[in-house]
């Protein structure tokens, strides 16, 4: 068998101090915040892969802008590598009635200060680092990534 990492994306989205973070109910878990994030997917770039989650997990249309870091990290619940890009940007639209993916209970903007109380029911220790990290101004040009279809 060959081993190979997850990859996934992620998004902090921040407006007005505010977070937009989704309150999703992982397999057999209860609930669970989180960046809005997912698996990268057959023929299509990290990029798109961004924006369809932000589209799928909150009704958000989302225009990554820079790429605020990169994670390398193994759960310790499952055992699984995971290849986290993450993306920060801006919000271009919203479609209220767009029903979200399965898991997703809802789309939330979070305070910092709400978002730190919350520290105990985050899906991972991620959660958090994106955001000190976006907020430590971390930021890479987006042409760093070369995709080749």
């Amino acid at each position: 068998m060959i081993w190979k990492p997850n990859v996934t994306v992620a998004a902090v989205i921040e407006q007005n101090g505010k977070y937009l973070l989704v309150e999703e109910i992982p397999r057999g878990t209860d609930i669970k915040l989180n960046q809005p994030a997912g698996h990268l997917e057959p023929e299509e770039s990290i990029l798109q892969a961004c924006s369809r989650e932000v589209l799928e997990e909150t009704g958000h249309s989302f225009l990554p802008e820079v790429l605020t870091g990169i994670y390398h990290w193994t759960s310790d619940s499952n055992g699984t590598t995971y290849l986290r890009f993450t993306f920060s940007g801006r919000i271009t639209g919203f479609d209220p009635a767009r029903k979200l993916d399965t898991g997703i209970v809802r789309a939330s903007w979070f305070s910092l200060d709400e978002i730190r109380e919350k520290q105990a029911i985050h899906r991972t220790h991620l959660v958090m680092q994106c955001i000190e990290d976006y907020l430590a101004g971390n930021s890479y040009p987006l042409d760093i990534l070369k995709y080749y279809d």
